[in-house]
Order: structure tokens, then sequence, then C-alpha cells
């Protein structure tokens, strides 16, 4: 679990800044409050806080959380093998906690050789309570913070991902794998087109996988 302080260091970083964000968006705190122990999504969080502002309607909010949160549904797949043996009620205990960085961390150990499930289920309900608590505290302080940005923050997420991705590597095939995804990422993004360009670097890397093990 050493490996895992990096990502929960930005977890409880990520979180003040929703909690900052949230309120000086005129959201009400126990509103805030309640988004982080329901949905548990920083992307979908911060989405959710953009739409509000904007006096967005509900179906639309409800349609914007639930196609920014499809990509659980690859990771969840992902992790079926290990979550299999367990009951219904335990693996929709165990979704409920899923995340990119609990999904990323707990796929790095399975691949390493691990067979427990307690290390997912340790990290991802540490980042729940983390996240939690960040989510206040971003609360209390956003009035003397001001734009969050200025700290640096909206990088926070990106790095969090890059030393995911470090740990992950073992082959030369994963560093290949990394490598075109990113620029792929980046190019679309220089391009203007940053809101596919996950999503296409995402589904791309599984093909590039494919293709080497062939």
């Amino acid at each position: 679990m050493g490996e895992g302080w990096p990502v929960m260091g930005t977890t409880l970083l990520v979180g003040t800044t929703f909690g900052v964000v949230a309120r000086q968006s005129g959201l009400e705190p126990v509103e805030i409050i309640a988004m982080s122990l329901l949905v548990f999504a920083g992307a979908s969080q911060f989405a959710m806080v953009q739409l509000f502002s904007q006096a967005a309607p509900t179906p639309v909010v409800i349609a914007s959380v639930l196609f920014i949160n499809l990509r659980h549904l690859l990771m969840a797949t992902s992790l079926r093998p290990q979550l299999q043996r367990l009951s219904v009620g335990r693996r929709l205990f165990a979704a409920f906690f899923l995340t990119d960085e609990s999904f990323a961390m707990g796929t790095g150990h399975f691949r390493r050789g691990g067979r427990s499930l307690a290390y997912y289920f340790t990290f991802a309900i540490a980042l729940f309570l983390l996240w939690n608590v960040a989510t206040v505290i971003g609360i209390v302080v956003g009035a003397a913070i001001g734009d969050p940005r200025r700290l640096g923050v909206d990088f926070a997420i990106t790095a969090t991902f890059i030393g995911i991705v470090v740990l992950a590597i073992r082959h030369r095939a994963d560093f290949i794998i990394a490598i075109v995804a990113a620029l792929v990422a980046g190019a679309l993004a220089l391009a203007g087109a940053s809101t596919v360009a996950v999503i296409t670097a995402g589904a791309l890397a599984p093909l590039i996988a494919v293709f080497l093990r062939r």
C-alpha cells in the first residue's frame, strides 16, 4: 500500500478543491457533502457543480453524469475475474467504491500477482473517506483560497495518473502503449478536441496491446 500515498495525497488536494469550487458556486454545505457521500466521482461532481451553477435542467444533469461514468462499466468488467467469487451484495459494495484511482491501483496489484481483495477494498474505502474529509475542508476554507487553479490544482489529477501509469509499467509493451496513448491524447487536446482525447486514447490502448501480443 506504500505506493498509494501519492494518490491519496492528490485525492486530498482535489477533494478540497471540489469543496471550494462547489461552495463558491453557491451550493449549500449539506448539498456538497451529500454529493460526495452519494456520488463519489470526482469528474462527475465537478460537472454537476458547473451544470447546477448554470441552472441546467435536472434531466440534463443526470444524463451528463451517467455519460461521464459509463467508463465504470468497462472498469467493472475488467475486475470481474477477481470479484466474481464474491456474493452479489459484496460486488455491489465493491462497485460503489470503484474509482479511476482504485481501479488503476487494484489492477496493478493483480497484475503483479496479488490475489487478496483486501488491497482493493482498503485502498478504495480509504479514498472514499479521504475524499469526504477533503470536501469538508474545502467547504470550510473555500472563502480564503480564492481561485484554486492558481495553486496548480488543475494539474493534480494528471500528475496522479502519470504516477499510476509509471507504477504499472512492467514490460516494454507497457511502455509503448503508455507512450502512444499519451501522444494521441496530447495531440487531440492541443488540437482542441480535449473532450474526446482521453476516451480516444483509452480505446486505442487495448487495440495496441492486442497488436503487440500478436
